[in-house]
């Protein structure tokens, strides 16, 4: 079976489907689908970097712990806040808040207000929650992490420090 047809049978099936429909329906679903794609995306990508980190002969033995620390840390650090403050702004009352300010215009057409709201809605969780977790949060945390690191080292502990992370 050719990659296309499996690939056509997946995105055809009865579970794609209704999960399109309840998207097109409801927006905090459609909010919070495409915010647990974004968190798995870069788990998985702060995952790989742990393990190429480790395997990567050009970094120095010394460095390798405090590295791979660095971007596990950075990934759940990441993980952690794109999740709390992607349902706290895909929320009901932070939407509703919101949206009834921005389209005001919109409120004698209740079709284009409904289609208003659900687009801002998905947009905006996505894009505040990464933006405050990728470039707000972590970067806080991350620097936290890297000055316990650094103590770790002056106390003759930098070969386990990986394994205190987990």
């Amino acid at each position: 079976m050719s990659l296309q047809k499996i690939a056509s049978n997946i995105a055809n099936s009865k579970l794609i489907k209704r999960h399109i429909t309840k998207s097109v329906n409801d927006p905090k679903f459609l909010s919070r689908t495409l915010l647990v794609t974004s968190v798995s995306k870069d788990v998985f990508a702060y995952a790989l970097r742990v393990e190429n980190t480790l395997h990567n002969d050009e970094i120095p033995e010394d460095k390798k712990a405090f590295t791979a620390k660095m971007d596990a840390a950075s990934g759940l650090a990441t993980a952690v806040t794109q999740i709390g403050t992607g349902l706290l702004i895909s929320g009901g009352k932070f939407q509703n808040f919101v949206s009834d300010k921005l389209f005001k215009s919109l409120e004698n057409d209740p079709k284009a207000l409904k289609s208003a709201k659900a687009s801002f809605s998905a947009l905006s969780t996505l894009i505040l929650a990464s933006v405050f977790a990728k470039r707000i949060v972590t970067p806080l945390i991350a620097a936290k992490c890297a000055s316990y690191h650094k103590n770790d080292s002056k106390n003759g502990d930098n070969k386990n420090s990986l394994n205190k992370l987990g």
